[in-house]
């Protein structure tokens, strides 16, 4: 394996993943945000907040977020079906939908996490929504028709010593598996969606923060910045 880096800035956040291309945004100041993309040619180059907004959720994005708590960018969001997007932030264990046309079609105040926040959502067609809790060291299914729990891995720990997940920071979704890297142990896991079986992907030598495949490349986010990986 090995990492080509694509930046080091500090301070750069969430991967936000489009068909084409890649889009982050660094909170290195805490004030002044800046908005960066990147595509097939790795080349990170500074977007507007429009742009950021139009690429990740369309152009219904300023209707969307007039209906969010917050600004758009303190949240994670995934693609459902039939044109439907969710959004949830750490900072109020909610999850919102929104269909194509921007109305806002689901705001459910989820109570699973035993009290531990929200730090990443995605969806699982038909009707499943997998949770990230880092705090709790534990990943969760839930129905979004029943609004129950229907499988996790973790216990909602508020102990840092687990044996397998360790602050799953975010996760990421494709066909076959749930991957699930881990900030507290620097491990790659992933589910497979069918048998629900837990495999060690791949232990780094720092912490992981985040992964994700496109169809230019597979790309995590470590202490020192966003690499793309390639075996």
């Amino acid at each position: 394996m090995t990492l080509n880096k694509i930046t080091d800035k500090q301070g750069t956040s969430y991967l936000h993943i489009t068909k084409s291309e890649i889009l982050t945004i660094d909170w290195a100041d805490g004030k002044n945000l800046v908005f960066y993309a990147f595509d097939k040619s790795k080349n990170l180059r500074v977007v507007d907040k429009e742009y950021f907004g139009v690429s990740t959720v369309g152009n219904n994005y300023k209707k969307i977020e007039e209906q969010l708590s917050g600004s758009l960018e303190d949240y994670c969001s995934t693609k459902g079906e039939n044109g439907d997007i969710y959004f949830c932030t750490y900072q109020e264990d909610k999850l919102y939908r929104f269909d194509k046309d921007g109305n806002k079609t689901l705001e459910w105040e989820v109570e699973i996490g035993v009290g531990h926040p929200i730090y990443d959502i995605k969806f699982e067609s038909p009707d499943s929504m997998w949770f990230a809790f880092p705090t709790g060291q534990t990943v969760s299914q839930v129905s979004i028709s029943e609004k129950k729990e229907i499988f996790k891995v973790g216990e909602y720990s508020w102990d840092d010593n687990s044996e397998f997940l360790s602050y799953p920071e975010s996760i990421f979704i494709n066909e076959n598996h749930l991957f699930i890297p881990n900030m507290g142990n620097n491990r790659l896991y992933k589910i497979d969606l069918k048998t629900k079986e837990l495999i060690l992907v791949r232990t780094f030598e720092e912490k992981i923060w985040q992964y994700a495949q496109t169809e230019f490349g597979t790309f995590i986010v470590t202490d020192s910045g966003i690499y793309e990986m390639k075996e």
